[in-house]
C-alpha cells in the first residue's frame, strides 16, 4: 500500500535527516514525527506507538494554530539540524 504523503527534513535521506511528514485522510490530516518519542510534549498532542514515529491529528484550523505543534516542529527540526551535523563530523 502506497501512502501519499508529503515529507519535509533537513536532508534527502527520509527516516534519518526528514524530521515530519503530512499524511492527509478523509477528515483529518496527520503531522507525524519521524523521531517523536524524542519529543518533548508537555501538552500531550502526540499519538502512536511505533517504536520512533509519533504524530498529531488534525481536524481543524484551530488545532493547527496551537503554539504547542509549533514548538513540537521547532524541537523536531533542531533535532534532525543536530543528528545531521553530528553525523556529517563522524564521517
Amino acid at each position: 500500500m502506497r501512502q501519499g504523503i508529503a515529507s519535509y527534513g533537513v536532508g534527502p535521506k527520509k527516516m534519518s535527516e526528514h524530521y515530519c511528514y503530512i499524511a492527509v485522510h478523509a477528515k483529518h490530516l496527520n503531522l507525524g514525527f519521524y523521531h517523536g518519542t524524542a519529543l518533548k510534549d508537555p501538552s500531550r498532542l502526540l499519538e502512536g506507538s511505533g517504536k520512533k514515529l509519533r504524530h498529531v491529528k488534525i481536524r481543524d484550523l484551530q488545532s493547527a494554530k496551537d503554539p504547542a505543534l509549533r514548538r513540537l516542529l521547532e524541537q523536531a527540526i533542531a533535532e534532525r539540524k543536530r543528528n545531521a551535523t553530528n553525523i556529517r563530523r563522524r564521517s
